[in-house]
């Protein structure tokens, strides 16, 4: 029998619970139904509800009162949780699931206790053989899932606004099982390796993961090992040899690693978006054709990046370019690799267009670190807040698309289309990656040309004008 998931909870606090083989359709159907009534009762995925359900989940019989039910309820003791006091108001109101006796749980902490002090002083003669001081014995408590959860507020509290990494970690979450972290050894951490490292089923059913999404996920996973090997909220040790693990990531069968089409706008297509449209829609396009960008790169730039009728700010640093012209460069968000265009003549028209357009919306003069890209709410097009920043930038092209009658292709296409013709037309593949600003970075100022005298500027403006050629 394949994996069964089950997503429980609410639109935004919800969890996905992992039915292996070993579960026939009924009981999936028995403590799925358990699970939801303790999410109804609790309202949200509490510390207790989660570890209830997990227990559920594990198929412990009877289900152990969380420890932090117990506690408030010695705060509280008369009528806490329900009227009728903790035990009975459990029973009454989750009537479904079979609860251990408070009694029944004390009983077995003081057991735990008792093996604990044999452990420990067992520890203890070890220590006086090996004449080296002896070591404090902590149990390895807690499940994998608890433990994510954890580092997931850890990260939240580290990077607040990543939230790409959050959902990286809720993956790792939804895609393993609920383990208890005392069996997390070697074997079983490099069975988590080798998910990712397999690239595996996308949750929207679309295909596998990318290599590259895969290697992240990796990644993070590899930080939840650290980070939960270094604090002592589990007392949960790295396995000795974990770093030995492989840890490279699948590839595709059969890919031509000479050349690996992408779909792209004809020219007639592109004439026709660069011509059709309102100011700010044109602009868009022309700027993402001429300057290999994207919504994030186009929707950061400011004005205060635009040098118009001037010298590149390198030529008086020795880079080999003619007088004058009109140029754009920012460092990329997050790599800090500089990036620089030559602006085209098309371009550099639209552009005066909009600031005329922008001023009038934002009812005052564009100042130079005021966004390029507007709403008509004098917002910044790009949200850097937000989970899906590009979301306004991907409606306007849609609409644009649709007013010229083009491909049903997105904006990110357009970044690709001036690298696609440098390395596949032209055959310079380094000047298409300069293109595209990338590359290891080295100074956090545009201005300085010394660490980047190496790459190909002046070939890259060439191409940008003949490319320029076949559009307009």
């Amino acid at each position: 029998m394949s994996l069964k998931r089950v997503r429980i909870g609410s639109r935004s606090d919800n969890r996905v619970f992992n039915f292996g083989g070993s579960w026939s359709p009924d009981e999936i159907v028995r403590v799925s139904d358990k699970i939801r009534a303790v999410f109804t009762y609790f309202g949200s995925w509490t510390e207790a509800a989660n570890q209830i359900a997990d227990s559920l989940k594990d198929r412990v019989n009877p289900v152990p009162i969380p420890a932090t039910l117990i506690r408030q309820a010695e705060l509280f003791p008369s009528g806490w949780v329900h009227p009728l006091g903790l035990e009975d108001g459990l029973r009454q109101v989750l009537p479904s699931i079979n609860w251990a006796s408070h009694a029944d749980q004390q009983r077995l902490a003081q057991f735990k206790q008792q093996e604990l002090i044999k452990l420990q002083s067992a520890a203890d003669q070890i220590a006086r053989v090996d004449n080296r001081p002896a070591q404090t014995v902590i149990p390895t408590g807690g499940t994998l899932h608890e433990a994510l959860r954890r580092y997931d507020e850890y990260a939240k509290g580290e990077q607040p606004l990543n939230h790409d990494r959050h959902a990286k970690i809720k993956q790792l979450i939804e895609r393993s099982d609920d383990v208890p972290l005392a069996i997390l050894d070697i074997s079983a951490c490099r069975n988590l390796i080798d998910y990712w490292r397999n690239r595996p089923p996308r949750h929207d059913g679309k295909g596998n993961y990318s290599a590259k999404r895969s290697r992240e996920q990796l990644a993070e996973l590899d930080l939840f090992f650290r980070h939960t090997h270094a604090n002592n909220d589990f007392a949960w040790r790295m396995p000795e040899d974990l770093q030995l693990l492989k840890r490279t990531i699948s590839k595709d069968e059969k890919k031509n690693l000479s050349y690996i089409p992408q779909e792209l706008f004809s020219v007639t297509e592109l004439k026709k978006l660069v011509s059709t449209g309102s100011t700010v829609q044109r602009l868009i396009a022309t700027w993402c054709l001429n300057c290999a960008h994207g919504a994030a790169e186009i929707g950061r730039v400011t004005w205060g990046d635009i040098y118009l009728n001037q010298d590149h700010p390198w030529r008086s640093q020795g880079l080999q370019v003619d007088s004058g012209g009109n140029w754009t460069g920012f460092l990329r968000h997050k790599t800090e690799v500089v990036g620089w265009w030559h602006l085209w003549p098309e371009t550099v028209a639209l552009l005066q267009l909009w600031k005329n357009e922008a001023e009038q919306i934002l009812q005052r003069p564009a100042k130079t670190d005021d966004r390029m890209i507007l709403t008509q709410d004098g917002l910044p097009m790009y949200k850097d807040k937000s989970k899906n920043g590009q979301s306004k930038f991907a409606k306007v092209f849609e609409e644009h698309r649709e007013l010229a009658s083009v491909s049903n292709l997105t904006l990110g296409t357009l970044r690709k289309q001036l690298p696609d013709f440098i390395s596949t037309t032209e055959g310079d593949a380094v000047a298409a990656s300069v293109a595209l600003a990338h590359g290891v970075p080295h100074s956090a100022d545009k201005l300085l040309y010394a660490h980047y005298s190496n790459r190909p500027w002046k070939k890259l403006f060439e191409y940008q004008a003949k490319y320029r050629q076949q559009i307009f």
